[in-house]
């Protein structure tokens, strides 16, 4: 058996990060601490052998039981260019950006194969996602305490592995995306964004997930417990506000990093905690503009109930 081979594995994948790149090459890292740190965007995103399974004793030297799932986020990796370059040719509405959401909502055609091509780009970024790996071990080190390293990173690895796998072949290509523009006000990224994927991924019920992708352009995706189907994109162009409280979710789930172009953002206390936390309730921006998607019905109390019923027999 051929032995795996050290890499550097990026979570936020270089085809990506370029995007992120100010006119003189560099994207801007900024630590809870208020510090800033500046380079090319392939330094910044990377776990070395993030996506590589050690099983040898000695971690420092190769076995022939380590195994790689880097390849599991390939397909994604070679279809994000043609799919930001698709995204950014959609049509959506002229300003003023100040009226109703539902004023702003312009509906584009989608075919199967490039929707489900953009779920599977967007849940990768979820799936390989710092927060998304602190999920992989939560449990263990919650019951048992804090593990050494290298069997923290294997148990990381066996949980997430299959993740993206699991999560594309659940949702089927099905569910709701809105691609919400930002012309006034850059967005930002981080090493957590909104999302609630499940470690199992095949147990991902009701799917919620915003993904900025660029500076000017981010992804909300859903797959309501009930819908219509059609339509299955919509465009929105997002106010500074709005992008100011999306740029707040970013905060709010990252960590130790939050990634700009050139806008820095004013760092909220819900970031310099150094912790990756989600909203507590459902009152927030990125909820209500999934209840604007035409198709989705309004919200059911008694459905939300059995929703987080379910998420909570998934985490178990």
């Amino acid at each position: 058996m051929a032995k795996v081979k050290s890499e550097r594995h990026h979570w936020w994948p270089e085809c990506v990060s370029q995007y992120w790149a100010d006119s003189e090459g560099g994207v801007h890292w900024l630590l809870p601490s208020g510090e800033v740190r500046r380079a090319t965007p392939n330094n910044f995103g990377v776990i070395g052998n993030g996506h590589l399974i050690k099983l040898g004793n000695d971690p420092t030297v190769g076995s022939g039981w380590d195994t790689s799932f880097e390849p599991e986020f390939q397909k994604a990796d070679n279809n994000f260019p043609k799919i930001i370059e698709w995204l950014n040719s959609l049509y959506r509405c002229d300003p003023p950006f100040e009226r109703s959401v539902s004023s702003r909502l312009v509906v584009n055609p989608v075919v199967d194969e490039q929707f489900a091509e953009l779920i599977e780009c967007l849940v990768s970024l979820a799936a390989r996602s710092p927060m998304h790996r602190e999920q992989g071990v939560a449990l263990a080190e919650e019951l048992g305490g804090p593990l050494p390293e290298r069997e923290r990173n294997s148990l990381i690895g066996a949980n997430i592995q299959r993740a993206l796998r699991n999560a594309v072949r659940n949702l089927g290509g099905r569910g709701k995306a809105m691609v919400i523009f930002s012309p006034e006000r850059e967005f930002i990224f981080g090493d957590g964004f909104y999302q609630n994927l499940t470690v199992q991924g095949e147990y991902w019920h009701h799917p919620k997930l915003l993904a900025p992708l660029t500076p000017w352009m981010s992804v909300l995706f859903t797959r309501p417990v009930g819908y219509s189907t059609e339509p299955r994109l919509v465009t929105m162009v997002a106010n500074e506000a709005e992008t100011d409280a999306l740029n707040y979710a970013v905060q709010v789930y990252a960590r130790n990093m939050l990634f700009y172009r050139s806008e820095r953002p004013q760092v909220d206390e819900a970031f310099t905690c150094g912790r990756h936390k989600i909203f507590a309730n459902d009152r927030n921006l990125i909820d209500r503009l999934i209840y604007e998607i035409p198709g989705v019905p309004p919200r059911d109390p008694n459905k939300d109930a059995m929703i987080d019923l379910l998420e909570r027999y998934s985490e178990r």
